[in-house]
């Protein structure tokens, strides 16, 4: 049985979470450094290498190396889902987990956290720092699960406790960051940790330099691997939009999935990853998020779960 909800009061680390003879000085690997480089050179130039990926050829080589078998979820935030969700709920996914008494996206990591056998948390978010971010913090990095991160070159990172990761969390929701889980294979490039299989993803995305503001721009294969929450969707009540247009002056939708249509805002469900973002700005209160499936929680879980294997040494 798996209760989803709050935060435990008490989270048990156990020494297997994390290393502490584990390197965390010293250089880069030579590979890691280079992609670093170009990352950061090239980061302004995402958009146009985005649209590269619908030329034939090109774009199949490059979804071959960057992308292939990507599977990557992005969770509505949590203050927006907590005035919806119900106070409590219990499903079933063959797991344990503490009893908890409040529903939130976000614990669908906290899940894998609590499972995984390594637990690495970076030192600063890579396309913050490439973009130079002036508007969300640069040091609230991603966290990186399974045995892969046992490649990661020194001193990108480091381990850490089930406690520092949850809490670290916590620092980038409070901050204003949208959460994404899944197997993304350019990380396991860049970083040079082996098989996909072995690296699992945890990004706390802004909404003015995620590496994925380039959806709209990618061919439907690789734009298709980047998905809302199941049964997850974002709604505009006609009746309380002013026509204001604020949504779309101040490019609220980082995915550019919000257009006005007849003076009124409509919502693109072929574009909109059910971020929440944009039930937080509208002060006339026009965009609604909706859980239709009942299920979720679980189905999240479920899809993610044989993704990568984070309990394996």
């Amino acid at each position: 049985m798996y209760s989803c909800g709050g935060l435990p009061s008490t989270i048990k680390i156990s020494a297997n979470h994390y290393r502490p003879d584990f390197p965390t000085h010293g250089h880069m690997g030579r590979m890691t450094k280079v992609y670093s480089k170009i990352i950061k050179r090239s980061f302004n130039q995402r958009f146009l290498m985005a649209k590269m990926t619908k030329i034939p050829v090109i774009g199949q080589a490059m979804e071959f190396a960057f992308f292939a078998d990507d599977d990557i979820i992005i969770l509505p935030k949590d203050e927006v889902a907590a005035k919806i969700l119900p106070i409590s709920k219990t499903i079933e996914v063959n797991i344990s987990a503490q009893p908890t008494n409040v529903v939130l996206p976000s614990q669908v990591i906290e899940h894998f956290i609590h499972k995984s056998r390594y637990i690495y948390l970076m030192n600063k978010c890579m396309c913050r720092d490439s973009n130079n971010c002036q508007h969300f913090p640069q040091d609230l990095g991603c966290i990186f699960l399974g045995k892969g991160v046992l490649k990661i070159p020194v001193g990108m990172g480091r381990m850490v406790s089930e406690m520092e990761a949850i809490d670290h969390l916590r620092k980038c929701r409070e901050a204003g960051l949208v959460h994404l889980i899944g197997r993304d294979k350019i990380d396991s490039v860049w970083l040079g940790t082996g098989p996909k299989e072995n690296l699992l993803s945890i990004c706390s995305c802004c909404d003015c330099c995620c590496l994925w503001k380039m959806l709209p721009d990618l061919n439907h294969s690789i734009n298709s691997t980047v998905t809302r929450m199941p049964g997850v969707t974002v709604k505009v009540d006609a009746s309380k939009c002013t026509g204001c247009q604020a949504c779309i002056k101040k490019n609220v939708c980082y995915l550019k999935a919000i257009s006005m249509i007849e003076g009124k805002a409509q919502i693109d469900d072929a574009l909109c990853r059910g971020c929440g973002r944009c039930v937080q700005f509208c002060d006339h209160k026009a965009f609604e998020l909706k859980i239709e499936d009942s299920e979720f929680m679980r189905r999240a879980i479920e899809r993610i779960e044989p993704l990568v294997d984070v309990t394996s040494e």
